[in-house]
């Protein structure tokens, strides 16, 4: 899998602009932001690390977590993700655009290697699944076909979205997990794909997550990490450092001590990212004056695809990757 297959360069660059357009539509007024300490290991030591088109990002002197701080409220937030022209091109444009492309390279393997990973543990009977932030419903429908399943839940606020979920079979809340009571829905596992980076709140979140999991149940979500070489190197020229969608980079240290202070207990921390080193030499390639440190240069220029490929599978085996997956229990 290669970055340009599921992020078309001319695609993401219009999301990227209408992303920057909408920080001064909805938040050139930093009245409201909300200063907050580490997401990750509540530390309130940080030091600023660098200004992204107007928006501050801290790193925690304590486990390394990169964040937004000063960062808009909760209710900005969900107002942004309502009426941005940035979340409209994102759902009208780019995931649809993206969608065959994603289904192959993203969900059939995800939904092949979750279900082999959740097949080798203890998840209650009967078993369910709920996907937190469902989308398309891709991830659901993929997951469904191996049968390991009874039921398959989605939680997904955006109406049409909602809507696109049914039409496939698919049981749907259309709430906020954070909205769902706590009575209304139990199930095995609750996962959630690239939701958390986009949070004002990471530990509500949890433990709204949590709340909806039977005894001995299985919360795993996937998000980016700032443990992850692409991240590390790049930095403020980071894509995926993209205020204000994404204001969350926990390190794993970080997450370790959220999931432990939500009362979770770790099954499984791992990187499994295919495109940290593809990401960087596409930045290499587009800023011209990109300063990398030397060795990363010399492994892009003078090395072949087949070190490069090696070289990914090091990041994947030592949890050097910036896409995490992490599987706890509710114990």
């Amino acid at each position: 899998m290669k970055e340009f297959e599921i992020r078309p360069r001319k695609l993401f660059s219009e999301y990227l602009e209408l992303s920057k357009r909408d920080i001064n539509i909805f938040f050139s007024d930093h009245t409201g932001f909300k200063i907050i300490n580490c997401p990750g290991c509540k530390s309130d030591n940080s030091q600023i690390a660098f200004i992204k088109h107007g928006f501050t990002y801290k790193k925690c002197i304590d486990c390394s977590t990169l964040f937004a701080s000063p960062r808009p409220s909760s209710e900005m937030i969900s107002d942004f993700y309502r009426r941005s022209e940035s979340s409209k091109f994102w759902a009208e444009h780019f995931y649809p655009e993206t969608a065959d492309a994603r289904r192959e390279m993203i969900f059939k393997p995800r939904a092949e290697i979750i279900n082999t990973l959740l097949s080798e543990l203890n998840i209650p009977e009967p078993r369910s699944i709920v996907d937190v932030g469902a989308g398309y419903g891709i991830f659901l429908e993929e997951i469904r076909k191996y049968g390991f399943f009874k039921d398959v839940i989605a939680i997904e606020p955006n109406k049409d979205l909602a809507e696109c979920c049914r039409k496939k079979d698919i049981t749907v809340f259309e709430n906020a997990v954070e909205d769902i009571k706590d009575d209304e829905l139990k199930a095995s596992v609750v996962c959630s794909f690239e939701v958390f980076e986009h949070l004002y709140d990471p530990d509500n979140f949890i433990m709204s997550m949590k709340k909806l999991l039977k005894p001995g149940g299985i919360l795993l979500f996937t998000t980016l990490t700032y443990s992850g070489f692409d991240l590390l190197v790049l930095g403020k020229n980071s894509k995926s450092i993209s205020p204000p969608h994404h204001i969350n980079f926990l390190t794993i240290e970080g997450i370790r001590a959220l999931i432990n202070r939500c009362g979770l207990t770790e099954v499984l921390i791992e990187t499994p990212g295919k495109l940290d080193l593809d990401i960087v030499k596409n930045m290499y390639d587009e800023i011209p004056d990109l300063k990398l440190p030397e060795f990363i240069e010399y492994l892009i220029k003078n090395r072949d695809g087949e070190t490069h490929n090696e070289f990914q599978k090091f990041l994947q085996k030592n949890n050097l990757s910036s896409h995490i997956r992490v599987i706890t229990r509710n114990n």
